[in-house]
């Protein structure tokens, strides 16, 4: 019996983590420490170099929960950006947070490898993991800037190493109009007005 369910375990785990990752659970759910041995997510290499990661869910337009090298589940804050808010206890959901966190669900493959590169210092005062995240040569940070649905924000030195191209990046989506850009005072240095929304 155990030889036949065995080979249904890795298919098991992983429908589990595809179901939670559609679900508030996944966040208060804590996965089994799994190693870098990732046969069940990914059918090539499987060992995961340092600043390699799995993404398991996407929480919004700038948090995403992975599995690192080491097998550590983490949340990860996206470093430089702010997309607006779809999930908060005390506010309403503003303009554009369902398309953004939408639109990085729909980039991210539960299972996706990526690469992280790890802020200094390397976790906010949430304990969250801030980084970079790299899909092949595109950072994905810079790209949620690139398709309006950031803005450029929580500028703290020495994190600010793209900061250049992000402020461009940001100029450009602004003056296109795109995304929050297209509703007018609704971007602001403090995050987004939600009194200009009609």
């Amino acid at each position: 019996m155990n030889r036949i369910l065995f080979p249904l375990f890795p298919l098991f785990l992983l429908t589990a983590i595809i179901l939670l990752g559609f679900t508030d659970i996944a966040s208060k759910i804590s996965l089994p420490n799994i190693g870098n041995k990732l046969t069940f997510l990914d059918s090539k290499d499987q060992e995961l170099t340092e600043k390699e990661a799995v993404i398991i869910r996407v929480v919004d337009g700038d948090t995403v929960i992975i599995v690192d090298s080491e097998g550590r589940e983490e949340r990860v804050r996206l470093l430089l950006i702010d997309t607006p808010e779809s999930i908060h206890p005390n506010k309403e959901e503003e303009p554009f947070a369902k398309e953004a966190s939408d639109y990085a669900k729909a980039y991210f493959d539960i299972g996706q490898r990526v690469i992280l590169e790890r802020g200094n210092p390397e976790r906010d005062n949430y304990d969250r993991l801030l980084a970079y995240i790299w899909v092949e040569d595109i950072n994905f940070n810079q790209h949620m800037i690139e398709q309006g649905f950031a803005r450029v924000t929580y500028i703290f030195e020495p994190n600010t190493k793209y900061l250049d191209n992000f402020k461009a990046a940001e100029a450009e989506a602004k003056d296109k109009g795109l995304n929050i850009w297209s509703i007018d005072g609704y971007v602001t240095n403090d995050g987004f007005n939600m009194s200009v929304v009609e």
